[in-house]
């Protein structure tokens, strides 16, 4: 019988909502919660049924209060604030499942990581995608070849509605590029070279969040020589769209061909001959009754395996599968594609280390950071 877990929960908007009500629906004791905002967390205890929980206003407050009760933290406050909001529980010694991304500003990311640590023991992070069943089959058929080499990836992402007004980004390039950015990286084991993006206006639409425009087109390369795209759009008017092809010199892989709602998640595997192999899959997406953010039924089973995940992975000792090393990455890509789209599409030269101050030089003297 799996161990019960006693959450906390600190940043109790729309997705830490979802968070909580997973852990809940998992077996798994929520026992505080926390906003800086009081009303949402009236609104949350409301919600989620949470009356008799512990309650606070302040991270630090929190993680000093309930240091030996709680045994995982979810953290899923704004963005700009995920760093101020993790570090108490860090120091606290508390496992934490923090919602992507580390920050939203890479000068404080890489100051966050300089604080923490490499140790991939401490923060998973909520980039879902590395636990969905349908990109983890397409992982595994380019493991085996099926595709040969890759030549070409695009990964696509468009949104019916934009986020809430509450919403806290920077924009679609950096907060929903975030993911797609990651899943490139995931499938192809490569971190890019070079990257380049414009963003766009479309008819009758406006964000109030998102900067110079709704729909973004990022392009990039990587040392073996893929070409690679992310589209990016908040005005796909007809439900939540995410696909991936990856065309090799062998055949193509398409996952996530658009069907609505509800779906299924079709994982189609295309030979030189035109034909489907049968090494295609389809897989299920949730089907759910209750309200729900439009991009939940597509990733709740992943959300519910991240979670499963990163309680085996506190049991056994295990290092997370997805930590502040891998979305720091996705976040140096996503700020090149960002600033590359605010100066008329200038090229940017990326390069990684894994020791953390060559990584951080290197950003510098391709313009990402200041020194």
């Amino acid at each position: 019988m799996e161990r019960q877990f006693k959450y906390g929960v600190y940043g109790v908007g729309r997705i830490g909502k979802v968070h909580a009500g997973i852990v809940m629906e998992q077996g798994q004791p929520v026992i505080a919660i926390g906003d800086d905002v009081q009303e949402a967390v009236v609104a949350a205890q409301q919600e989620l049924n949470l009356d008799a929980v512990q309650t606070f206003n302040s991270p630090a407050a929190m993680a000093q209060a309930m240091a030996g009760q709680i045994d995982a933290m979810i953290i899923a406050s704004h963005t700009k604030d995920h760093a101020r909001d993790a570090l108490p529980f860090v120091k606290a010694n508390i496992p934490i499942y923090l919602e992507k991304p580390l920050t939203d500003d890479l000068q404080e990311a890489f100051g966050f990581v300089e604080a923490i640590g490499r140790d991939a023991h401490q923060i998973q992070i909520g980039l879902q995608r590395r636990y969905d069943p349908a990109l983890l089959h397409t992982k595994k058929l380019l493991q085996s070849g099926i595709v040969g080499d890759i030549r070409e990836i695009r990964c696509i992402l468009r949104d019916q509605f934009p986020p809430p007004a509450t919403y806290s980004s920077r924009g679609l390039v950096i907060d929903m590029g975030i993911h797609v950015a990651d899943e490139a990286i995931f499938f192809l084991d490569e971190f890019p070279n070079e990257v380049w993006a414009s963003v766009h206006h479309t008819k009758a639409y406006n964000s109030p969040i998102d900067e110079g425009g709704d729909t973004a087109f990022v392009t990039f390369t990587t040392p073996s020589n893929v070409l690679g795209r992310l589209d990016l759009s908040r005005t796909h008017s007809s439900g939540y769209n995410n696909e991936t092809y990856i065309i090799g010199t062998k055949g193509t892989i398409h996952t996530g061909r658009f069907a609505g709602y509800p779906g299924p998640i079709h994982v189609e595997v295309w030979g030189h001959d035109g034909k489907k192999r049968p090494e295609s899959a389809t897989f299920e997406m949730t089907y759910l009754q209750r309200p729900f953010p439009e991009f939940l039924p597509r990733f709740d089973i992943a959300y519910r395996q991240a979670h499963q995940q990163f309680r085996v992975d506190i049991e056994k000792g295990e290092p997370f599968a997805v930590t502040q090393n891998e979305v720091l990455d996705a976040q140096v890509f996503v700020e090149a594609a960002h600033r590359s789209a605010q100066q008329g599409g200038k090229r940017f030269q990326l390069q990684r280390f894994d020791d953390l101050l060559a990584y951080k030089a290197a950003c510098i003297a391709n313009g990402l950071l200041d020194e």
